[in-house]
């Protein structure tokens, strides 16, 4: 048994036991705003980590790089703006990651290229005005993208091409759709930009 140090939205501070031989680490909705999550690197074959449902403004995920065999992220329904993801370019299992329903401002996305493994990706109702999507471009097991709730103003497409497993594609509703010309002859190879995308929607530039 192992314990992790947590602040929670009370002000107090409390040791949360995690069985060190369990795979999954469910936190949710404990009203959390702060946690060390460094001794889960003695968790062994750990595949999922649920923080959803609580108060984080910042996480530390430091941790994930010792944890290769992760699946499962969640932290969706939380109050984070900034997020780092460097160290989830260690995580070559990780399949679904959830960070809907935050605040977050801006994200790199370049850790995700070495996930490829990824078939979802959930980053819905957060205050993301750009987003540069060539790292999903690696990605190419993924199933699932939403991005609706986002003040996206303009959105390069391009990197979705490369993903011929998507199925469910949701794209802010005011966001302005762009692809490079050379990709134009592909566009209907990934059933979700053919399905789902109405083609006159998307702009064809030359980059």
């Amino acid at each position: 048994m192992i314990e992790l140090q947590a602040t929670l939205s009370n002000g107090r501070s409390e040791k949360l036991p995690i069985d060190s031989g369990s795979t999954v680490v469910d936190l949710s909705n404990k009203s959390i705003v702060a946690i060390d999550l460094s001794v889960l690197d003695s968790v062994e074959g750990l595949e999922e980590l649920d923080l959803s449902g609580n108060e984080f403004m910042l996480i530390d995920l430091s941790v994930l790089a010792f944890c290769p065999s992760i699946r499962k992220l969640k932290l969706d329904h939380n109050n984070m703006r900034i997020l780092d993801l460097n160290p989830i370019s260690y995580c070559p299992n990780l399949e679904v990651l959830d960070l809907s329903f935050n605040q977050i401002l801006r994200i790199e996305l370049n850790p995700l290229s070495n996930c490829k493994s990824l078939t979802s990706f959930n980053l819905m109702e957060n205050r993301l005005m750009v987003l540069d999507l060539k790292p999903i471009s690696r990605c190419s097991r993924l199933e699932e993208l939403n991005l609706l709730g986002n003040p996206i103003k303009r959105l390069d497409l391009t990197p979705l091409f490369m993903c011929a497993s998507l199925f469910s594609l949701i794209l802010p509703e005011g966001a302005r759709l762009t692809s490079r010309e050379r990709q134009k002859i592909e566009i209907l190879n990934p059933p979700a930009l053919n399905d789902l995308i109405d083609a006159n929607r998307i702009e064809f530039v030359s980059e």
